[in-house]
């Protein structure tokens, strides 16, 4: 394991936020296990083979049904979000299991039971702040909503996604999410962080820890060496509007009576107007 020494450069954030990351815009390539800290503190880690077992996790990820989905920007990509969702309003979407658990049970199984194995390789790598994230998740989170009793709730699968730089948005702050790489024949596909100059390899069954919503980040170019090759990325985070749900029986009965109460202010204003 190597440590690396670290200090967030400035950056102009107009010039890197929705641009593709370039393999030029970070000097420094980590290919080993690496711990980078700022003034002692962790910040990121990346560890090139951690003990997993990349031939299942491929299986299922092969599998998945993905959603595919044009951007703004006009990027297009390829995705499935796992784990939980929360409360939806608009949609009129109480707390929830997402999709995935009910259209790919057997896959959806298979994930969440890397979110245990994240959140080990969490604690052995940086326990204080492992221990802060799992306490808020004990605390403020229902266990109907922690994939297998960790500490994340939620997670989302990219398939072949050269994401353009960006901040993750909606989790908690200041705590790591967990990003498993599986890939086959393919060339790039780094992750970059352009404030640390550094780009990160992401080999096959490497797993990188850091604050997404703090630093930015983008995927180099991915570079397909014949048909067959894929990349996939395999986050898992903790999101904050979770806080909020009850159990599911609690949800479920919160939306009808939010029905209820919208059918009777319709009725009262029909007679109103009448």
């Amino acid at each position: 394991m190597q440590f690396l020494s670290a200090k967030q450069k400035k950056i102009d954030l107009k010039e890197f936020r929705n641009k593709s990351a370039g393999e030029a815009d970070c000097a420094v390539l980590v290919t080993e296990d690496t711990v980078v800290t700022e003034n002692g503190v962790p910040i990121i880690v990346y560890l090139k083979q951690p003990s997993i077992e990349t031939k299942e996790l491929l299986k299922t990820l092969i599998k998945i049904k993905y959603d595919t989905d044009t951007r703004t920007n006009g990027l297009v990509t390829s995705s499935k979000i796992f784990g939980y969702a929360p409360r939806n309003m608009i949609r009129k979407l109480s707390c929830r299991a997402a999709s995935l658990a009910r259209t790919q049970p057997k896959e959806n199984d298979v994930l969440k039971r890397f979110a245990v194995i994240a959140e080990n390789q969490y604690e052995l790598v940086n326990k204080q702040l492992h221990d802060r994230h799992s306490s808020m998740t004990r605390e403020k989170v229902k266990e109907n909503y922690r994939m297998n009793g960790s500490m994340f709730t939620s997670g989302i699968v990219n398939h072949n996604n050269p994401l353009k730089y960006h901040f993750d948005t909606g989790n908690y702050v200041g705590v790591w999410s967990a990003m498993f790489a599986v890939k086959r024949d393919i060339k790039g596909g780094h992750l970059a962080v352009p404030e640390l100059d550094m780009k990160f390899e992401c080999s096959d069954g490497s797993l990188i820890m850091f604050d997404g919503q703090s630093l930015l980040h983008g995927v180099t170019p991915i570079i397909k060496l014949n048909t067959n090759s894929v990349r996939y990325t395999v986050v898992f985070y903790s999101l904050k509007n979770m806080w909020s749900c009850e159990t599911p029986h609690d949800e479920v009965e919160n939306m009808r009576a939010n029905r209820s109460m919208i059918e009777k202010s319709k009725t009262t204003k029909q007679r109103q107007n009448k």
